[in-house]
């Protein structure tokens, strides 16, 4: 606790432009029909600012992170939070559709510059107890975005209008970029500067490296398969209306924070490769308690918050494992990590509007564990190569 105070200006600094950028990407979500009619367009075609943030974002992630490795994280950092200000600033102010969505764009491309290096930064700095510590900090913010931004959306809009929300996201920006800019330290050097592809080089030539990543594209393939389609599942199950379903999801997020908040605590108990295993393993618990509750409203919230806690400590677990794998390539390695999260999001999310029709929730349930036991294997393979 000591650690966090003498570092707390710091830590609140990175929590709150990760919490930014986090709820930033689902802050959009409820804000779609008033966008549609203040603009006078269809929902389709506002739609598409969510698919622009998010292929910015994909394709970004891994072009810009080996820049971190070949110049001081502190520099790249910064430079992300000024671009997804620009890109927060051009939303808010946008005239047109399409400013605004060339400004989802250019916010798109901010956070691929600022999150990996965050994390990058967060495995330089800190070590042992410490770094289980901060990077659990940090990472709750991503699941306390989960539970905040849909209904901080929906509220901003109705208080005043929809530009509201993007004014609110500038302004914190703006607060956690004058936080980082006066606490990190300028010293933040790169231990040897990597040339652009040689990092990648050095991670395809790196069997861990590459297990590590294979690992987390199988957990969000299982993950993001049941959470994308159960909140369909739920409204349908028990007629619920969408602020009900939205209620249940917030339900999730707020465990999960919880989770990530404490996980450097059950990381340094257990080990991070055990909380990893034990973490996936309890997932695939869960999520048959989804398929054994399912005539029940509480059952299926409870075996949400159970799922929600276990994955936040696995994620969080996962992370801080791979942060520091190839500590010359840290940068790149978390861009790549990125860049698998958003491939599970999107295989998952494809292969599962197919498939939920035609197996329904309970077939892409039973697959989701599947994967989330492979990813299980997975890592007690890696643990012979640490």
């Amino acid at each position: 606790m000591k650690d966090l105070m003498k570092n707390g200006w710091l830590v609140l600094g990175l929590f709150l432009i990760v919490f930014v950028i986090g709820a930033d990407s689902f802050i959009i979500s409820p804000l779609l029909p008033v966008l549609a009619q203040s603009y006078h367009a269809s929902i389709t075609t506002v739609a598409l600012s969510v698919t622009i943030y998010a292929i910015c974002y994909a394709i970004g992630s891994p072009l810009l992170g080996p820049l971190g490795d070949r110049f001081p994280k502190r520099r790249l950092l910064l430079v992300g939070v000024v671009i997804f200000f620009v890109g927060g600033v051009a939303c808010a102010w946008a005239p047109t559709v399409g400013w605004f969505n060339i400004g989802r764009a250019v916010a798109g491309i901010g956070a691929a510059t600022t999150l990996p290096n965050v994390w990058a930064l967060i495995g330089q700095m800190f070590y042992g107890k410490k770094l289980n510590l901060i990077m659990g900090i940090t990472m709750a913010a991503l699941s306390l975005s989960i539970a905040l931004g849909v209904p901080m959306g929906t509220e901003l809009a109705q208080l005043v209008n929809w530009r509201l929300a993007f004014v609110v996201s500038v302004g914190l920006t703006l607060l956690a970029g004058g936080i980082l800019y006066r606490v990190i330290p300028r010293r933040t050097l790169v231990m040897r500067k990597v040339d652009y592809w040689q990092s990648y080089d050095q991670i395809g030539r790196s069997l861990k490296a590459k297990l590590a990543l294979l690992i987390t594209l199988t957990w969000m393939l299982g993950f993001y398969v049941v959470y994308t389609f159960l909140g369909t599942f739920i409204t349908r199950q028990f007629h619920l209306n969408t602020g009900q379903t939205g209620l249940v999801f917030v339900a999730y997020g707020l465990s999960n924070f919880v989770a990530s908040f404490f996980g450097g605590v059950v990381m340094t108990k257990l080990g991070k490769l055990a909380t990893v295993q034990l973490s996936g393993v309890l997932s695939a618990v869960a999520m048959a308690g989804l398929l054994a509750g399912q005539q029940s409203l509480l059952a299926i919230i409870g075996s949400l918050i159970v799922l929600a806690i276990v994955q936040g400590l696995g994620v969080t677990a996962l992370n801080t494992i791979i942060v520091n794998l190839l500590p010359l390539q840290r940068a790149t390695m978390m861009a790549s990590n990125s860049a698998m999260l958003y491939l599970g999001l999107t295989v998952s999310s494809s292969v599962g509007g197919w498939a939920y029709p035609r197996v329904g929730f309970f077939g892409i349930t039973l697959a989701a564990m599947g994967a989330l036991l492979i990813a299980v294997g997975l890592t007690r393979r890696l643990r012979k190569w640490l």
